[in-house]
């Protein structure tokens, strides 16, 4: 099923609707699970409706970046939260009762969330995930207030493929998985409607549990153009120079995303190890800009020949990241889960510097660097495929080849306003079956 398309926004009765979004991360938050929700108040107004957030309020450690802060339209409202303190049940009690590390927020959320809607009245709720307490919250204010719910997945809940490397195999992991295999499908069964980042995940939850086509949707992550303005043009291929131009000088390689156990850049890491083995005279250098440092670190020690060409960046605000976009030569990524796309994808598509991604073999990111003309898809666990690659791209750098032709057209089809068009109209959907005959 194609992505959902834009429809005319109507307005449901005298004013705009309303809605609440249950958004755990939300600026002054950090990372990318900020980026969609954020995204999607930046797109309600032009929607005709209105937002209310309830959001976590970050705790000193976690991790934010607060110039996202003047991101947030100012028409909406954020209420922002504690949480109960859940870690110290101890790792035994959490695991028994908690579908994820932030089952805490949920009472001080409802809490909240009760509060917010008496105060202003709200036609719908929207809740996103992770963490998927946030449906837990939207699923018992539906019960109490009977307006209609959309449940949006970021990520797979029981079908994610990285749960493994987090969870063990003993009874109280089983009985762990038992519980949220209901919850799931209890939430699955009492939202109105669901929506899903990619086309796999879309076709997995009707044919593994049951949901009707047409209460599961697709809305792609895509870019927001408004990162880009005065600092990025357009996309268009790099012109050739002269390649005395790069002599003495290095291929410069940018990370810039989050990592974590089983979700790493690891096959990039192989594929360069590989490669310097052979060719130790290449002139390449990485900049990786992750909060997982230990994670790094472990993957600098197990690669050593790439180790002495990478530097470490460290987080930095999510501007000065789409700055150093157009600084690179080329950037990197992997996408290892066929039910889901990176995020961070789209707007390496959208900044026009070459993408070199290692992926799983279904993994929509093939399709869409195909499409757009922006970069290469090699498979992640073809440590040789990958080192050719490299080795291609690197030789065309050297004499001067510009990398990729991307195509402006279908690059600017991946705007986040397309997609969340077609959100929204699924919102009106909702709360015009509900309106007075």
């Amino acid at each position: 099923m194609p992505e959902l398309a834009a429809c005319d926004a109507t307005t449901i009765g005298p004013a705009m609707p309303r809605l609440l979004l249950i958004s755990y991360f939300f600026p002054p938050h950090g990372g990318a699970g900020v980026q969609r929700a954020l995204k999607f108040c930046t797109a309600a107004t032009s929607q005709d409706w209105q937002v209310t957030v309830l959001a976590h309020a970050p705790h000193s450690g976690d991790l934010q970046d607060p110039t996202m802060l003047a991101e947030i339209p100012t028409d909406v409202s954020v209420v922002r939260t504690s949480s109960l303190p859940l870690h110290e049940l101890g790792p035994w009690v959490r695991k028994a009762v908690a579908p994820d590390a932030y089952l805490g927020w949920y009472p001080q959320a409802l809490r909240a969330a009760r509060l917010a809607v008496r105060a202003q009245p709200c036609d719908a709720i929207v809740s996103t995930s992770m963490p998927y307490t946030a449906h837990l919250v939207a699923q018992t204010l539906k019960r109490d207030l009977g307006l209609p719910w959309l449940a949006d997945l970021r990520d797979p809940w029981t079908d994610n493929r990285f749960m493994a490397h987090y969870h063990g195999h003993g009874l109280m992991d089983r009985w762990r998985q038992w519980i949220d295999a209901r919850l799931e499908q209890a939430v699955y069964a009492q939202a109105d409607a669901i929506t899903v980042t990619a086309e796999p995940l879309r076709r997995l939850l009707m044919d593994k549990h049951g949901i009707q086509p047409e209460r599961v949707h697709l809305v792609r992550n895509g870019y927001d153009e408004a990162d880009f303005r005065g600092i990025l043009p357009q996309p268009v291929a790099r012109a050739a120079v002269d390649p005395s131009e790069r002599a003495g000088h290095d291929l410069r390689i940018l990370f810039a995303g989050s990592i974590y156990e089983g979700y790493t850049i690891e096959p990039f890491f192989a594929a360069w190890q590989r490669l310097l083995q052979r060719r130790p005279d290449l002139r390449i250098q990485l900049t990786v800009h992750t909060q997982n440092t230990p994670l790094l670190h472990s993957l600098l020690q197990q690669y050593p020949l790439p180790a002495a060409r990478t530097q470490e960046g460290g987080r930095i605000a999510h501007k000065a990241v789409v700055q150093r976009y157009g600084e690179a030569d080329l950037l990197v990524l992997s996408c290892l889960d066929d039910l889901s796309i990176p995020g961070k994808l789209f707007e390496y598509i959208r900044c026009g510097t070459p993408v070199l991604a290692f992926t799983v073999a279904d993994a929509e990111a093939n399709t869409l660097l195909r499409q757009t003309a922006s970069g290469f898809a090699v498979q992640h666990d073809d440590v040789e495929a990958g080192a050719r690659q490299l080795e291609r791209l690197y030789d065309a750098w050297l004499t001067g080849q510009p990398l990729t032709h991307p195509d402006a057209q279908a690059v600017a089809k991946l705007e986040r306003r397309v997609a969340f068009g077609g959100m929204f109209c699924v919102l009106d959907r909702l709360v015009a079956s509900r309106a007075p005959a």
